[in-house]
């Protein structure tokens, strides 16, 4: 009966594949060398990745530095225009505060004329000494304030002329008097440290010939 089941039909076949220890290692071994394979794409990626993350980063660090640059750039430009700003506007503004000191200081000195010419007045006619001696202390605290803001008179009478501090109104020929030299002041000149405020008016010798 066994042996009626396990008959075979001669059409048939039958494969059988037999594996033994060798090949078991070799397909092990190309199971190792998939997974080795595998994950050297896939640190092949990750290193691709990688380095375009940091070109990437190179370029935006590049981007960085120039932009930083320019900004630097702009902030020194502005820095220098405040401090030419700066200095300009404080020249200009010592600049105003000079020519207004110079407008106030010259109206000042007709003031000083007037008085000057009020002191010989009084000197000619006074009578009491009081009112002499009011004038004058009145006179000499006038000149103490303009000598205080910097004021002095230009030396003439006695003096060589100078066209930068004297102004001739009349020459006259003497031979009592060197040549270009000033006899008599007519009006009082004054500077403001070495600016001149007003030219003093004067009487110049001339050599006879």
């Amino acid at each position: 009966m066994m042996q009626d089941n396990l008959k075979l039909d001669d059409s048939e076949d039958i494969s059988i594949e037999i594996i033994n220890d060798d090949d078991e290692d070799t397909i092990a071994e190309q199971a190792k060398a998939r997974v080795a394979a595998r994950k050297e794409a896939e640190v092949s990626d990750y290193n691709q990745t990688l380095e375009l993350v940091c070109d990437a980063l190179k370029v935006e660090t590049e981007e960085l530095k120039t932009e930083n640059a320019s900004l630097k750039d702009q902030l020194l430009r502005k820095q220098a225009e405040f401090e030419n700003y700066r200095r300009r506007t404080e020249r200009e503004r010592a600049e105003v505060y000079r020519r207004g000191k110079k407008e106030v200081l010259i109206e000042m000195l007709s003031v000083l004329d007037n008085f000057e010419r009020a002191m010989l007045s009084v000197s000619k006619t006074a009578e009491e000494d009081a009112l002499k001696l009011g004038f004058e202390l009145i006179y000499k605290q006038f000149k103490d304030i303009l000598t205080r803001m910097g004021i002095e008179p230009v030396e003439s009478v006695g003096h060589f002329f100078d066209p930068h501090v004297h102004e001739a109104v009349t020459i006259q020929q003497t031979s009592e008097h060197e040549a270009n030299t000033v006899i008599e002041e007519f009006q009082k000149g004054y500077k403001l440290g070495d600016q001149l405020l007003r030219p003093a008016q004067v009487k110049v010798a001339a050599s006879p010939e």
